[in-house]
């Protein structure tokens, strides 16, 4: 059975978290800005500034006319030691989202106003339509909140995270909210003034030419989290479908070069997936489409019971 970080339900579990206030959040005013250095950014190898992964050379380079658009909110930079640059991206939610959880009912952030979400690292990236200058002048009014500065088309703000003590960084616009410190870098790579997670890494160029959908995207370095492959040679991973709930799923492994492809390794990282549909072998890449991994029942357990044991084992 696979990982629950690949489960149907993954990307829905994960979303729970972000909206439960514990992704994309900051302890401090002093360092939410995304300009701060504390010294902690670093590659997917605890590397300092994201530059030492030894990065495969691939001729490749990304359309970013015909490319999704979350791509472009995509960046290299990661807070954690170690850290695999996971992104996590939905177009599809559970009918009972509950997105005033994240936000003051003057955001307007509803189902109704949100087309996609976006997790990578601590920051989350929403996307659809919003009043800009309606969230600045309910933030005028709230004592929890406190607009900040204008940063390219984006109104700052200074929030409180829900249910705790801290402050985090929401950056508006009419079309995104992105909300975590690195808002600054996030806003000039969609914008083609700072580097893309693709421009340092065509690795996840290949990645996403490979996978079928572009409404339920997960990807990062290294192999899955679980039990299920844990293949060294694994270089990136992804998996896509059409929605968070679909029956069907398809995994990419990327290895390392010089990987010696046997038919032990491609069968290993078939144990993906419990019902393995096709599977196909393209130089060190391995597609493979198979049925979405089942989370385990538990008798009695109700739906959102389902989401939360999930999201703790993200």
């Amino acid at each position: 059975m696979a990982s629950s970080t690949v489960t149907r339900r993954g990307v829905i579990g994960l979303l729970a978290v972000g909206l439960a206030g514990c992704m994309g959040s900051n302890d401090s005013k002093d360092t939410g800005n995304g300009n701060q250095d504390d010294g902690n950014s670093t590659d997917g190898n605890g590397e300092q500034d994201g530059l030492d992964r030894d990065i495969p050379d691939r001729d490749i380079d990304a359309n970013w006319d015909e490319a999704a658009a979350f791509r472009t909110w995509l960046t290299d930079a990661d807070p954690f030691n170690g850290g695999n640059r996971r992104f996590d991206y939905t177009e599809s939610f559970p009918e009972d989202t509950d997105f005033s959880s994240v936000f003051p009912e003057y955001f307007g952030v509803s189902a109704d106003t949100v087309d996609a979400h976006l997790i990578q690292s601590l920051t989350q990236v929403f996307f659809g339509s919003f009043d800009k200058q309606a969230i600045v002048d309910g933030v005028e009014g709230d004592d929890e909140y406190e607009f900040v500065e204008e940063y390219a088309d984006f109104a700052v703000i200074d929030g409180a995270i829900p249910n705790s003590s801290g402050r985090r960084d929401i950056a508006v616009s009419n079309e995104t909210i992105v909300v975590g410190p690195d808002y600054e870098e996030r806003i000039d790579a969609h914008n083609g003034d700072h580097d893309r997670l693709e421009d340092v890494d065509q690795e996840f160029t290949h990645l996403f030419r490979q996978l079928p959908h572009e409404t339920t995207v997960t990807g990062e370095y290294n192999a899955p989290a679980g039990d299920a492959v844990t293949l060294d040679e694994i270089y990136i991973w992804g998996v896509s479908s059409e929605t968070p709930m679909a029956d069907t799923m398809t995994w990419v492994f990327i290895l390392e070069p010089g990987t010696d492809l046997t038919d032990e390794v491609v069968a290993e990282l078939e144990g993906i997936t419990s019902d393995v549909h096709e599977s196909s072998v393209e130089g060190r890449t391995v597609t493979i489409t198979g049925s979405a991994p089942e989370p385990p029942e538990t008798p009695e357990q109700s739906p959102s019971a389902e989401q939360d044991q999930e999201s703790q084992s993200e």
